[in-house]
């Protein structure tokens, strides 16, 4: 299992890489998509197409359900669609585990979280073969997207590294 240290919590506030408010076209090129984050999920799958891995939590900004229309809008996510428990600033050794199944499996798969997705992105970089993107969402802000390759590989691991327990 993974935690966040509370005084790791301030290096993901903030990111380095462009933040879209829209899908990036770029997206439309790509091979493999990861979404984390419910809002962003939907844009990506109205706007560019069905991810190949999406992990949604069916709500946003933490607290807030989603509304009817967001929700059947996620539920058309996926042909493998698994459900797992994850707490706040974790990532759970069953999170890890889909994540990873859903990359060696050639359907779409939908992970939903009870519990919290926040973190779920530094797995999916971990994990996920270079050239995917990972999209993930910054609430009030727009989405992020993560190139996977070596150098972002890295990051990912060497944070992961630190919250190890």
């Amino acid at each position: 299992m993974y935690i966040l240290k509370p005084e790791m919590a301030y290096e993901l506030k903030d990111t380095d890489k462009k933040i879209y408010l829209e899908s990036p076209d770029f997206l439309n090129d790509a091979e493999y998509i990861a979404t984390i984050g419910d809002i962003c999920t939907i844009k990506i799958f109205e706007q560019i197409r069905e991810p190949n891995l999406a992990i949604v939590d069916l709500k946003t900004k933490r607290n807030i359900s989603l509304d009817n229309e967001q929700l059947n809008t996620i539920m058309k996510i996926g042909n493998d669609n698994k459900e797992v428990d994850n707490p706040p600033s974790t990532i759970s050794d069953s999170l890890w585990k889909a994540i990873e199944s859903s990359f060696s499996n050639k359907n779409n798969t939908r992970i939903t979280v009870k519990g919290e997705e926040d973190l779920a992105a530094l797995a999916v970089i971990s994990l996920a073969p270079k050239g995917a993107k990972v999209i993930y969402g910054m609430p009030d802000r727009g989405m992020v997207v993560v190139d996977v390759n070596q150098q972002e590989k890295k990051r990912a691991n060497n944070f992961l590294k630190r919250m190890l327990v």
